[in-house]
């Protein structure tokens, strides 16, 4: 048997037997990693407000730019059909935004968001964002990237989808690149 396919029926299997003690209830570091195996399916609950990152960047003269939506719209094409590997890490992007937006609302008292694997991950999307990352051939932010960036910082907010209604959902500090 191979042992890839013995491995992954062990991790399911141990989970199936941590969810039975906790009735659904998925909790812990290592539990975090389940969530990779299954998109968010929050958004077929209807039309309600959904996160979205933004992001700015510092110049050297110390400048800002404006706040700039990171938001996946690709356009579709008949070869996706076979192959998107540009769209599929530009959704798994979203996914991830999606993920930080629900670790902030289950978030403990007292605790740091920071410290959570979904924050640090935002922030280093947030980063490449600025410094002109792609999904392929298409760019993340359609604005050019900032020259000799020194900091940036993102902010999370829950827009409707007609952009009518935002609300900042968490501000990051202003991290700096130590180019």
């Amino acid at each position: 048997m191979d042992y890839t396919l013995l491995l992954i029926v062990a991790y399911f299997a141990l989970l199936a037997i941590n969810l039975r003690k906790r009735w659904g209830v998925i909790e812990g570091p290592w539990l975090f990693f389940f969530r990779a195996f299954f998109p968010n399916w929050k958004f077929y609950h209807g039309i309600n407000p959904a996160p979205r990152l933004y992001v700015r960047g510092q110049s050297e003269s110390g400048d800002w730019t404006d706040w700039r939506l990171l938001y996946p719209r690709i356009p579709r094409q008949a070869w996706h059909l076979f192959h998107n590997a540009a769209v599929n890490l530009a959704l798994t992007h979203q996914n991830l935004v999606d993920h930080l937006a629900n670790d902030i609302n289950d978030l403990p008292d007292g605790a740091d968001i920071r410290e959570r694997v979904t924050y640090q991950l935002v922030s280093r999307l947030a980063r490449e964002a600025i410094e002109g990352g792609s999904w392929g051939h298409a760019p993340m932010m359609q604005a050019s990237p900032v020259a000799r960036l020194c900091a940036y910082q993102f902010e999370l907010r829950v827009e409707l989808p007609d952009g009518a209604s935002s609300e900042r959902m968490l501000q990051s500090p202003v991290v700096p690149t130590w180019n």
